[in-house]
């Protein structure tokens, strides 16, 4: 059985949170490319990943 949207959501904003490069002033945040992949609120978003986070 695969993932759920909520782990999937979680690990990709790791992955983009790794290869974000803050200091070349890239468009858009980690969590605003996970809410633009996902077609979802980033209040969503940033509610789904603080509790996979303290899961």
């Amino acid at each position: 059985m695969g993932q759920s949207r909520a782990r999937r959501m979680f690990l990709m904003w790791k992955a983009e949170k790794r290869r974000h490069d803050y200091r070349t002033g890239e468009p858009h945040s980690p969590l605003m490319r996970v809410a633009q992949r996902f077609r979802t609120p980033i209040r969503e978003v940033r509610d789904i990943i603080d509790s996979q986070k303290n899961a």
